[in-house]
């Protein structure tokens, strides 16, 4: 085989790669702009609102703390049901957690924190839990963590939610409450 039948060879190669590479680009760009246009509203909670049959909530106050993470999660519990989610705020070691799911098929699962009582969220009487193994009180909140949690009535058209309020440490049950009491629910369009 001479030298200038090696080259093309490897020309015709390289083009192929570059061409597969290319290809891949342009798909998983095009996917891009068809999943945001689908999407469509630029608010990751009224996006999720269209997909979903039970009422989503958004937080008005974070405590100044700044989104990490928006996920919704596939149904793991109940296959084949509505997906949840899952959103943090501040950090990874000391944030809060947000999450909500279909309370006729709770896919995120249930804790089993030492129980501080209840209260109320925005009329809805909730559980206050903390992430104690021994003896706690709700002074020890900050130290340890807990989760507040609540189902919301359904409306006309959507379903009931489960919503946990959660955090490892770091914030009191005061800020907590705070941050629950800011879920107001995705206006239905």
């Amino acid at each position: 085989m001479s030298n200038y039948s090696i080259a093309i060879k490897r020309a015709q190669r390289v083009y192929s790669t570059f061409l597969a590479f290319t290809l891949t680009l342009i798909a998983f760009t095009l996917n891009g702009i068809t999943t945001a246009s689908a999407m469509g509203s630029g608010d990751k909670f009224q996006d999720l609102q269209t997909g979903v049959t039970y009422r989503v909530y958004k937080p008005s106050n974070t405590l100044g703390l700044k989104q990490i993470n928006f996920e919704v999660r596939d149904c793991k519990l109940y296959p084949k049901k509505d997906s949840y989610l899952l959103a943090g705020y501040g950090g990874m070691d000391q944030g809060i957690a947000l999450v909500e799911s279909s309370a006729q098929f709770n896919c995120a699962g249930v804790d089993h924190p030492r129980s501080l009582g209840s209260i109320k969220i925005n009329g809805i009487s909730a559980k206050i839990g903390i992430y104690c193994s021994s003896k706690c009180k709700a002074s020890d909140f900050s130290k340890f963590g807990g989760e507040i949690t609540f189902t919301t009535p359904k409306s006309k058209t959507l379903g009931s939610t489960f919503i946990r309020v959660g955090t490892q440490g770091g914030y009191t049950l005061k800020e907590l409450t705070t941050f629950a009491k800011s879920l107001k629910p995705i206006i239905e369009k």
